[in-house]
């Protein structure tokens, strides 16, 4: 296996309130379709903990875009998919020589994200 030279140019993270996520999903639940890609809204609609899922993912978007210090990116150019794994893998559309390493976690009251950015 050929490893090759990778350099770290950023650092994000990101706390989410739960109960903050459920408050504008109630309030609106076009909120997934204004900030998710479909197959992350079908993602989060499945199974249990409607809204630490959300939560998860809006954090891990949040730290990305942290990460690369791109305030310009949409949340909707950023997916976050998972891994056969269950290793969260962010997709970016239209950024090209760039990967981010992704770590999320999620209680009933907070969800977190760590996003580390690198060339190469």
């Amino acid at each position: 296996m050929t490893i090759k030279p990778t350099a770290v140019f950023g650092v994000g993270i990101d706390v989410t309130e739960v109960e903050r996520v459920k408050r504008l999903y109630a309030k609106n639940p076009a909120f997934l379709k204004r900030f998710f890609t479909p197959e992350e809204a079908a993602y989060c609609l499945k199974g249990k903990n409607l809204y630490e899922r959300i939560a998860a993912r809006f954090s891990a978007k949040e730290a990305v875009i942290k990460a690369l210090d791109r305030k310009d990116l949409s949340f909707k150019s950023i997916s976050i998919l998972k891994a056969v794994t269950g290793r969260p893998v962010v997709k970016i559309k239209g950024l090209k020589g760039v990967s981010v390493l992704l770590s999320i976690s999620h209680t009933a009251r907070y969800a977190c994200a760590v996003a580390v950015a690198m060339k190469g």
